[in-house]
């Protein structure tokens, strides 16, 4: 019995129309409309913030409908109000992607992250000091997002967005705003791969180069992971000094510590090593 109700509950709430059956099994029907509002409103509300953009791209009936078809087919599985944007996101840019103009599909990919990364837990702490031969640790507020339209840019008035590859890396600021910085395809592998955290960073670093040949392309040593990202304690660093391919040399281990060499000017480390506080 205790299951019947909850099964018309759901149907109540999330199916496109309630049906008269489930409305007398729960009893006071008009309370029962009212809840229903109440809860698609509220659920409507939370992705119309995170997707404010798509939303006003597409216009409110085409994601109203959105929402309304995603909720009649079970609606969000997660009880926090964080995680709802995301379930609908995962359900309808695959629908906007087929029926949407063809960037409106990146542009609700890009403000997911967005969402995501604002909303994204604290940085780990307890670590000093960066080092070459230990597997590094990012902020955990950032993301890499490749996309065929640059849509963190404003759209034109009537095109909306010419296709133009795109990669961003999207950091949180210490606002707690999204900020998106665009990378170079290398940036963007060393980054992927610091965030994977499963090799040091002279691995990662080796690796990733090779794999773009940077020796043959005349690459600099330091690696560029975005552009005129001003430097102040809000910002994600930019830049991590890397050394030529090849074995990792001890005054190379460490950048910062007492007998390291001096960081280059206007260098930064993208994150730290995996050494914490000493007691």
């Amino acid at each position: 019995m205790l299951a019947d109700h909850a099964k018309a509950m759901h149907r109540v709430c999330f199916g496109l129309e309630p049906s008269e059956e489930d409305l007398r099994l729960l009893g006071s029907r008009e309370r029962w409309l009212i809840y229903r509002e109440l809860v698609r409103s509220r659920l409507l509300e939370v992705v119309g913030v995170a997707l404010v953009r798509t939303k006003r791209a597409i216009g409110d009936e085409a994601f109203r409908r959105a929402v309304d078809e995603w909720l009649s087919r079970g609606g969000p599985k997660t009880r926090y109000f964080r995680y709802v944007p995301d379930e609908l996101a995962e359900f309808a840019i695959p629908i906007w992607h087929r029926v949407e103009a063809p960037w409106v599909a990146d542009l609700a990919r890009y403000e997911i992250i967005a969402w995501n990364v604002r909303h994204a837990p604290p940085d780990p702490t307890g670590f000093t000091d960066f080092a070459f031969d230990r597997k590094p640790v990012v902020a955990t507020a950032q993301m890499v997002l490749r996309l065929a339209y640059p849509v963190h840019r404003k759209p034109t008035p009537d095109a909306g967005y010419e296709i133009d590859p795109t990669i961003l890396c999207l950091y949180r600021d210490k606002h707690h705003n999204p900020i998106p910085r665009k990378l170079n395809p290398l940036a963007a592998d060393l980054l992927e791969a610091w965030q994977r955290a499963d090799e040091s960073v002279a691995e990662s670093v080796q690796r990733v180069a090779a794999a773009h040949d940077t020796r043959r392309h005349g690459a600099a040593p330091g690696v560029v992971l975005g552009h005129d990202l001003p430097a102040d304690d809000g910002c994600r660093p930019v830049v991590l000094p890397v050394p030529d391919p090849g074995p990792v040399q001890p005054q190379d281990r460490r950048l910062g510590g007492a007998h390291s060499n001096p960081r280059p000017s206007g260098s930064a480390s993208c994150g730290r090593s995996r050494r914490k506080t000493p007691p």
